[in-house]
């Protein structure tokens, strides 16, 4: 069981550290190295978070959104490996576990619309967030198969 729970931990982090690296080369791509200032993290937090990070309610702790998604995707995929004990699949539900996160804030997005209206926000482009999501967690699940457990256990 510890073997899984550092195995989760391990494969989020991965998986959220290169989401991180993705939107921070984003933004000074669109906005160039002179933009980068504080705004720049609360910008990089909000987009790993989708937005939580934007409500009130947070306070003066946004930064502390960031453990909503990576201990959320982490205690997934920790029950989905408990359950799909092969190894087989493990791509899939690494995948699975961080998507699993952007399609909830995409649902509370839209039942958001659906019962307060519709508000400036683009709705079409949060569809993208469970698949690039999805993506990167079956990216840090092959990079950590392949390239980083080979060295821990050879």
């Amino acid at each position: 069981m510890r073997k899984r729970i550092s195995y989760a931990f391990f494969t989020c982090t991965l998986a959220y550290v290169l989401a991180a690296i993705i939107i921070f080369i984003l933004s000074v791509a669109q906005t160039g190295w002179e933009r980068i200032d504080s705004d720049a993290g609360t910008f990089l937090i909000s987009a790993l978070t989708l937005a939580l990070s934007e409500f009130s309610w947070w306070g003066d702790f946004y930064y502390l959104a960031i453990l909503v998604p990576w201990l959320s995707s982490a205690l997934m995929l920790i029950l989905l490996v408990y359950l799909f004990k092969g190894a087989g699949p493990r791509r899939v539900l690494g995948g699975l576990s961080i998507g699993a996160y952007y399609l909830a804030m995409f649902l509370v997005f839209i039942i958001n619309g659906l019962i307060g209206g519709w508000e400036d926000i683009t709705y079409p482009l949060l569809m993208l967030w469970p698949l690039a999501g999805f993506g990167l967690g079956y990216l840090a699940t092959f990079i950590l198969e392949k390239m980083v457990m080979p060295q821990l256990t050879g």
